[in-house]
Parts: structure tokens; C-alpha cells; sequence
């Protein structure tokens, strides 16, 4: 299976900077081609937001490199990626924990990660950030682990007074700011033509389901060229809807005909 993205990120009308940060990365996997897609949210309301989510892109970054290969080029067990991410996760939760504390700084950020390899997607979560598959539908494979999904999914909030809800920020673990982290971990099949949105909660926040997918779907003759400009669109409702959080997205293209590796919107 070959890929094909298409990604754009804004700093947002209130941020003095831009607190997230992705990765987009590939590489041939014997036949094949593998691809890992990372976003990170750093904390708006915490120091150095920025460096935080920058130290966790640059560690999967790595772990793409250094730490897939010795997992092995034929059957790799889920499992195995799973212990992998879990040693990355807690190496990382430490790192940016003590730096914050020799600095008198609270850093933390946000992590969703999913690797497509094999015919497969791995998806490593903590925070906010969404993943969504799209085939004819739109399908949210993560879970919000916030305060307010925590309360909804005990029944105390409606999913509209959930929408809005004012203490949607409040998350209830982050790497580096938790004293423990506790990764969320799946996986499932890829289909062939499936689309796959990793986003921040500044980009699904005050979009419909509804327009997300019409972003996902348009474009058949030039996927990529067509979702940048769908992802653009999205970023600039948006930002007139008035989000005054930081802006990124990615769109995930799953084929079997080779194309240009990403498209920046």
C-alpha cells in the first residue's frame, strides 16, 4: 500500500505561537511503504508549550528511524509496537517532567500517533487530538480524555452540553505534566482508499461531522491538491467562527498508486 498527505497548521487570532506540532514521515517497508503520522498539542496554559510538543515529535521521529527496524520487515506483532510506544511514552512523560522541574516550568503536551504498515493502522493516544477514518463514512477512532468526554461518558453531560461546555481544555493526562501517563493503544485494518484525519482540538472543536467529511471526500482526480484546499476551508471557518486556539490538520491518503509525498497547506 502506498500514501499520499496533505496538511496545513495557523497559529490562531490569540496565540503568540504556535504550540503544535506533526510529524509526517515515510519510508519503504519492503515492498510496501510505511508512515507515521504525529501530532502534538502543547499545553496553551503552560510554559514553553511549544518545546514540549516539539520534544515528542522529534522522539517518534527517532523511533521511526532507530526503533521500527528492530521490530523486524515481516509480521510484526502489534504487540511489539505497542511495548515499543509504551517505553517511548514513559522515557518522554520523564524527560520533559524534569526539565520543567530544573527550570521551574510546567510543560506538557498532547500525543496521538498512528503508524500505517502492512495493510494496518497502530494508533498510540493521549490528550485531545482526534483520529477519524473515512471510507463512506466518518468514524472517530480515538476517544477525548478530557474532563468533559470523562463526564458525558457518565451521563452527565448530553453531547450537546458537552459541546459546550467551557471546561473542554481540562485534560486529564498530558506527557510531561502527569506524574504517570497511560497511553490508549488500537489498531485495525486499512482499507484501500480510506482517508485518515489526525487533527487538533482547534480544528474539530466548531466543525460538524457533516463538514469534515465533505473536506475528507472531495477530490478524486487530485486527492492531494483537493484536500490542501479543503484543509484550508476548514482552517479558515474556523478561525471565523472565532477559535482562538492554534489550527492543524492532516489527511492521510491510503492507495495503491504512488504520488508526490505531502502537499503543506
Amino acid at each position: 500500500m502506498t500514501y499520499e498527505w496533505a496538511y496545513g497548521t495557523d497559529q490562531g487570532s490569540r496565540r503568540k505561537t504556535n504550540q503544535d506540532s506533526i510529524l509526517l514521515k515515510k519510508a519503504l517497508w519492503g515492498e510496501e511503504e510505511a508512515v507515521l503520522a504525529v501530532l502534538c498539542d502543547g499545553m496553551g496554559g503552560l510554559s514553553r508549550g511549544e518545546l514540549a510538543s516539539a520534544s515528542a515529535v522529534r522522539a517518534f521521529s527517532r523511533w521511526f528511524a532507530e526503533e521500527l527496524p528492530k521490530l523486524g520487515r515481516e509480521n510484526i506483532r502489534e504487540q511489539a509496537v505497542y511495548s515499543s510506544w509504551e517505553a517511548l511514552f514513559q522515557r518522554l512523560n520523564a524527560k520533559i517532567g524534569a526539565y520543567g522541574q530544573r527550570r521551574n516550568l510546567l510543560l506538557g503536551t498532547t500525543v496521538t500517533a498512528v503508524l500505517f504498515l502492512g495493510g494496518r493502522y497502530y494508533i498510540a493516544h493521549v490528550g485531545d487530538c482526534r483520529l477519524y477514518e473515512v471510507t463512506s463514512q466518518l468514524v472517530q477512532l480515538t476517544k477525548d480524555q478530557t474532563l468533559v468526554q470523562r463526564e458525558a461518558d457518565l451521563g452527565h453531560l448530553t453531547p450537546e452540553e458537552a459541546r459546550k461546555d467551557e471546561r473542554s481544555h481540562v485534560l486529564l493526562q498530558c506527557v510531561g505534566a502527569s506524574k504517570e501517563v497511560a497511553p490508549v493503544y488500537g489498531t485495525g485494518r486499512t482499507p484501500e482508499g480510506a482517508r485518515y484525519l489526525l487533527c487538533c482540538d482547534g480544528f474539530w472543536r466548531t466543525a460538524s461531522d457533516q463538514e469534515l467529511l465533505q473536506a475528507l471526500t472531495r477530490g478524486k482526480k487530485r486527492p492531494p491538491a483537493a484536500l490542501k484546499r479543503g484543509l484550508k476551508e476548514m482552517i479558515r471557518r474556523n478561525r471565523a467562527r472565532g477559535e482562538q486556539d492554534n489550527i492543524t490538520a492532516a489527511v492521510i491518503l491510503c492507495g495503491k498508486k504512488s504520488g508526490p509525498g505531502g502537499v503543506h497547506a
